[in-house]
């Protein structure tokens, strides 16, 4: 009896195909169903028929010893895929998975050349720009629709002559973007999803994609690049295997592009040579939960689809009810907002959905048309008020589950404890943990995010917390990203356990540190992270580098961050006696090095060196040690008399030893006159003036002396001079504040004003009382 085959071309994640196809097999009844699908990820398919396997969710196929070489395969419970598969579990019948495997993707080079000019834009889209090397491998061929991954026109005419303009433009586009111009439609992937993806499930849609896909490739006579070649070359190899064990109905389930070619009598001799000595690797495969978010097209995925969560509506909801549930859950969304959404509001929203839809010839009103109909209705003519509804009902914030016993390292293991512990369940929505350090529950969060990031697992993003105590509170903003999968999978190789491997991580990353800022960094976030395993080998490294640097700058800014340990330790209840002797043997050498390092700097290397000196003042300060405070203010005033320090550092040492009370008013009036005499250059004078008040206008409103001695200088400049110098003076004011400049405006006018007192001896008291009582009564006192 002979093999009857179909062929079933659909579009991944389409929810028309997708019906179509559970029509098509219903009616067809396979024996087996080949699917595209690396072959080497055929035993982790069975996983997928688990009950607590809830798409979105995704199959990550990978290279064990290189964890960068991997693959996600998504599935919804709109693709077609994901139908394929259940319907073979439901009805008993084989599943074969028939694509090149990852084994030999991964196996292949880097740079695969083309086998026909002119080069093409890679099928492989890659989902991240942080995984150069992480592809979508279901995806991979020529999609309906999607122009960023399509192969483009070749540069010729369609017959092959010389290429004039209109051919020219029309290399610029996908093949379905030509159908649908053809059609009528400027937008290729509005135009397949309205022909075929709003359409009714029917079995018959495969025969006419198939003949459309055949004429197109006939027509445009497209090159394809050596690996998708490769790719079909195995999936027809794999059907001849398939034919030759003797079923008797074999249904073939893959990309549209891919159905014209894959027939069994074509190009036998061709795809065992291409096929023949290619470099396999080992792989494993393993299931992680995925998102509509990273589903659609928005996110970079070359065969996402643009509203995950309306095709999942448009696939499980009967077709006459689809535009009411979509406006129902739209106005009920925005009433769970506080927002104005009421039942009439829904009832014409859905008129004008299909209003739109009559309008534009088509028969079921599409997201356009909803969405349009929403923001007339129910945002009032604003489509920024319901950017909310766009995020839940047209994209999505679904994340998926995968079932426990899934095959995971050690690593995955620990960190799923390490959630159940925490009580931080991942989740695809942005949300906003505030921790209190002072509960036990909070300080293991805090310590489980700050290990992960050690790790580059960037699942917390720390904010600022304002208006609460800063030692006792942290603000983050969690959202579990699916590629955090991945990064979990190749931090395995630092340890078994989050602690162990953030501190394999961190030792490895002092190891390598350059100078001694970065150590210090380094060990206040092992602080933040409580890793006692990795404290000693931090230390000892700092300990090696403070003890060979020389250069000033690199003690400044080594020197807060460790100070923050110590200002830490107490409240996250971590060991830092090692820390504190350190930062008692560094703070000395800082004193006897800071007045040398601040003479003869030019402004812009002074500049780079401000913050970092306000930085280890606060540090000090902070330490609250007397005699160390005593050495840093003594270094201070070094800076500040010395004639050949920098303006900028001078005028900033005296503005700190002020602050401190250890400049009095007459001193520092003294010191302010010096650096405005005569004697010193304009740009000094300007500098040491930035450096003085350093955003902070309160040392002139205060302290009338300090303003006149100003005042005065600024007037005895030739007027060439003054204007040479105004825009150096407004960097020494730019930072003030408005009430700050108006108060400061007021000081000057009062000081051009003539003094109008009368002397004390002519006025007549006597004369005065009289006036007092007519003065009450015009008051009304």
């Amino acid at each position: 009896m002979p093999t009857d085959l179909r062929l079933f071309g659909i579009r991944h994640h389409g929810p028309g195909s997708a019906a179509s196809l559970v029509h098509a097999l219903d009616a067809y009844q396979p024996d087996v169903v080949l699917l595209e699908c690396p072959a080497d990820a055929e035993a982790a398919l069975a996983a997928a028929l688990h009950p607590e396997m809830v798409p979105p969710v995704a199959l990550l196929v990978y290279n064990p010893k290189q964890h960068q070489q991997a693959s996600f395969l998504p599935f919804a419970e709109f693709s077609p895929e994901w139908q394929a598969l259940h319907w073979c579990h439901r009805h008993g019948a084989h599943l074969r998975c028939f694509d090149l495997p990852m084994a030999l993707r991964f196996g292949m080079p880097d740079e695969v050349p083309d086998v026909t000019s002119p080069p093409l834009a890679p099928s492989e889209p890659v989902l991240e720009a942080d995984f150069n090397s992480t592809t979508e491998a279901p995806e991979q061929d020529v999609e309906p629709g999607l122009e960023a991954r399509s192969p483009s026109l070749p540069e010729r005419g369609l017959g092959g002559e010389a290429p004039d303009q209109d051919s020219a433009a029309e290399a610029t586009r996908d093949p379905i973007s030509y159908l649908a111009e053809l059609d009528g439609y400027a937008d290729g992937e509005r135009w397949w999803e309205l022909r075929l993806e709003h359409a009714p499930g029917h079995a018959d849609t495969f025969a006419v994609v198939l003949d459309l896909m055949t004429a197109l490739r006939e027509e445009l006579n497209l090159p394809e690049t050596e690996e998708t070649l490769l790719r079909e070359a195995f999936m027809r190899e794999t059907l001849r295997a398939t034919l030759r064990q003797g079923y008797q109905r074999v249904a073939v389930v893959c990309g549209a592009w891919h159905a014209p070619v894959l027939r069994p009598e074509l190009l036998k001799k061709e795809d065992k040579a291409r096929l023949k000595g290619l470099k396999k690797v080992a792989t494993a495969a393993t299931w992680i939960p995925w998102t509509f978010e990273r589903l659609s097209t928005a996110s970079g995925y070359g065969a996402g689809v643009g509203s995950p969560a309306w095709y999942e509506l448009l696939f499980t909801t009967p077709r006459a009810e689809v535009v009411t549930h979509w406006m129902v859950r739209a106005a009920r969304l925005l009433r769970s907002r506080d927002l104005d959404a009421s039942a009439a509001h829904a009832i014409e929203g859905v008129r004008l959905a299909h209003t739109l839809a009559a309008v534009r010839g088509r028969e079921l009103p599409g997201i356009e048309e909803l969405q349009e109909a929403a923001v007339a209705i129910l945002g009032g003519g604003y489509p920024e008020t319901l950017e909310l509804v766009q995020r839940e009902l047209v994209v999505g914030e679904r994340l998926g589950a995968v079932p426990p016993e899934q095959p995971a390292t050690p690593l995955q293991q620990d960190v799923q404890l390490q959630q159940k512990a925490t009580r931080l369940k991942p989740e695809a929505t942005a949300r906003t943990l505030d921790l209190d350090l002072r509960k036990e529950l909070d300080l293991s969060r805090s310590h489980l995010l700050h290990r992960l990031r050690l790790l580059d697992i960037r699942w917390g993003q720390p904010r600022r917390a304002h208006g609460k105590a800063g030692t006792f509170h942290e603000l983050w903003e969690l959202q579990w990203q699916p590629e955090y999968a991945l990064q979990v999978l190749d931090a395995g190789r630092w340890g078994n356990t989050v602690l162990a491997a953030a501190a394999a991580r961190a030792a490895s990353r002092a190891a390598e540190a350059p100078d001694l800022e970065a150590v210090s960094q380094l060990l206040e976030e092992a602080l933040q992270a409580d890793l006692g395993p990795a404290i000693g080998a931090l230390v000892a490294r700092l300990e090696t580098l403070s003890a060979g640097t020389r250069d000033v700058t690199h003690l400044l800014a080594a020197l807060p961050p460790l100070v923050n340990v110590l200002r830490y330790g107490n409240v996250r209840r971590t060991e830092t006696a090692q820390v504190a002797t350190v930062v008692h043997h560094l703070v000395p050498r800082l004193c006897i090095g800071l007045p040398p390092a601040c003479t003869g700097l030019d402004y812009d290397a002074a500049r780079q060196l401000l913050p970092r000196l306000e930085g280890s003042h606060q540090a000090i300060r902070l330490l609250q040690d007397e005699a160390q405070e005593t050495d840093w203010y003594a270094a201070l005033a070094v800076v500040l008399r010395n004639p050949a320090s920098s303006g900028l550092l001078a005028g900033a040492a005296g503005r700190l030893l002020f602050d401190a009370h250890r400049l009095s008013p007459e001193e520092a009036a003294t010191a302010l006159g010096l650096a405005l005499s005569p004697a010193q250059p304009t740009s000094y004078a300007t500098a040491w003036l930035e450096g003085f008040l350093s955003g902070s206008a309160l040392l002139l409103l205060h302290h009338r002396p300090l303003f006149d001695l100003l005042n005065d200088w600024l007037g005895t400049l030739p007027e060439d001079t003054f204007r040479e110098i105004v825009p150096l003076l407004r960097r020494a004011f730019t930072d003030f504040s408005l009430p700050e400049r108006r108060q400061l405006l007021d000081l000057a006018r009062q000081d051009a004003q003539p003094a109008l007192a009368a002397a004390e001896e002519d006025f007549d008291l006597e004369r005065g009382l009289r006036v007092l009582p007519g003065l009450r009564e015009l008051l009304g006192y």
